[in-house]
């Protein structure tokens, strides 16, 4: 039953955005972005099925599509944040208390 319930999520999920993609409603980018969110319910109910080989396809097939978004833009506004972020954190260089 939660298979079934998973797995008709992600398709509700996932076939939407490849069809607005391809019709030109939404960017490749943002489809990729959507389909990677989608690829979690199949992973957890493959998973909880104990079928590993289809959900190690779909967390490979996640991955690259939250890679591809990142590398199109989609991930800008977290690379701002996390680099002012880095800013705050600065080391200070010291030196080592020298020994009598």
């Amino acid at each position: 039953m939660q298979t079934i319930v998973l797995t008709t999520l992600g398709n509700l999920v996932i076939w939407p955005a490849v069809l607005a993609g391809y019709f030109g409603r939404i960017s490749w980018d943002r489809a990729s972005g959507i389909v990677a969110l989608g690829s979690l319910p199949f992973i957890a109910a493959y998973a909880l099925d104990g079928q590993t080989t289809v959900a190690s396809f779909f967390a490979a097939m996640g991955a690259l599509n939250a890679w591809i978004w990142w590398k199109g833009g989609g991930g800008d506004d977290t690379k701002r944040r996390l680099k002012s972020w880095a800013r705050r954190f600065q080391g200070v260089r010291r030196t080592a208390p020298q020994g009598a």
